[in-house]
Parts: C-alpha cells; structure tokens; sequence
C-alpha cells in the first residue's frame, strides 16, 4: 500500500507593490498598446512589456533641467519638446520611451513618432550597459541622436553620427548637429544635483 505523502504548497512570488502587474507579460504590440496608461510607465520590447524604473530626485532634477533647455531652445528654433514620449520603431513593433526628447521643426511629433534627440538618465537599478543598447536602438531605428546621461559618472555618453558612446565630461558642453545651436554645459546641468 502506498503512503500519501503531503502536499507542499508552493505560492507563486509576489510582485513587489511599484511593480506593474504587466511586467514581464508577452502580448501583441495592439494588446500593449490597449494598456491603460500608468507610472512608472511600461515600454514593449521583444513581444514582452517592461516597466521603466522609478525616477528619484536627481533623475527628475536632470529631465526637468534638460527640458527647461529645450524649452529655451524652441523659442528661437522651434519643434517640441517633452519628456517619457513613446517612440515606436523597429521590426516587429518595439514601443521605447525616451526620458524626455526633441523633435526638430517639421518632424511629425505624435505619439509613437522618431524624435530629432532621445535622452536617457540613468536611474538606479540600470546600468550603463542596457541604457547604450537602448541608444543603439534609437540610433539604427532613425533617431538622428541619443544622449546618455549618468548622475553619478557626472558625464554624457554622445550617440550620433559616427559616435558610439563618446563619452562627455566637465567642462564639455552638449551641442548637436541636429540642433544647430544648441548649447548646455555639462556643469550647468550637473549644478541641479547640487541644490
């Protein structure tokens, strides 16, 4: 006669509470784009939905400093500007959201649409490794530039023309070919960590 023996209950690991209950979930790019919107906010890559990282304090202090800049820059030059646009590009459909962006005058500016200049800061939890593969993407899908900026490096790695992750330090400044102009230095924009 057999002996039963007893069931282990295996439960199932919890999602933290920030997480997305998408996360992680594959799904058509129209079931993706039928989520509800929701922050952080989720991106598509590979058939799969990922959720972008919470921002801290620095990560919002620099995306605030570069839009301001872009801000001032639009006044004079024109296009738009803004942050955690979604780019769709890519085959299949990959769906990314920039930081923030630039769309130069007369690029179509809309949802899923290329922008001029993606930006990415880098939070915690990401390394530098996945955030140039992001850039690397932006750049052979036909976004004209990409910046990576690390807070804690206090450096801008540049991804544009014949650059692959030029790395940018004090007392460089940010320009672009694509944004004739154009003009932060590095210390100006790292000053918004000091207050």
């Amino acid at each position: 006669m057999a002996v039963r023996q007893p069931r282990v209950r295996v439960e199932a690991p919890r999602r933290p509470p920030w997480q997305s209950r998408y996360h992680g979930v594959r799904m058509t790019p129209e079931q993706y784009i039928a989520l509800p919107e929701e922050k952080p906010y989720l991106e598509y890559v590979d058939g799969m939905v990922v959720q972008k990282p919470m921002v801290n304090s620095e990560h919002r202090k620099l995306v605030g400093k570069l839009d301001f800049a872009f801000g001032l820059y639009q006044q004079s030059h024109g296009g738009t500007f803004g942050p955690e646009g979604r780019v769709r590009a890519g085959t299949p459909a990959t769906f990314r959201i920039p930081d923030t962006a630039y769309w130069a005058p007369g690029r179509p500016s809309g949802d899923d649409s290329l922008p001029t200049l993606a930006v990415e800061v880098r939070s915690p939890g990401q390394t530098a490794a996945e955030l140039r593969a992001k850039c690397r993407f932006f750049r052979r899908n036909g976004v004209d530039a990409c910046w990576l900026v690390d807070p804690e490096a206090r450096n801008v790695e540049v991804f544009e023309g014949g650059q692959d992750a030029a790395v940018l330090a004090e007392p460089a400044t940010l320009t672009s070919a694509h944004l004739p102009g154009f003009a932060l230095p590095l210390r100006e924009l790292f000053a918004v960590l000091e207050s």
